[in-house]
């Protein structure tokens, strides 16, 4: 497996974990306003910038991938 594989295989597993607790931070801060209880200002910036975050190393993989593709 090459350096460039690994690295693609690394960014692919970020992007699903931080999409994943994006979407985890989005349900407890939906939770937490429906209870009245004040939101912590860093479960609502992760839950605002985990999935534009979580997009943009996805297009990265994929122009990545096809990038790898056209060299071979």
């Amino acid at each position: 497996m090459s350096t460039t594989s690994k690295t693609m295989t690394v960014l692919s597993r970020l992007a699903i974990i931080i999409a994943v607790l994006s979407a985890l931070a989005l349900v407890g801060t939906l939770v937490l306003y429906f209870q009245n209880i004040a939101i912590p200002a860093v479960l609502m910036a992760f839950c605002v910038w985990g999935l534009p975050l979580a997009f943009a190393l996805a297009i990265v993989v994929v122009i990545g991938n096809i990038a790898k593709r056209r060299n071979n």
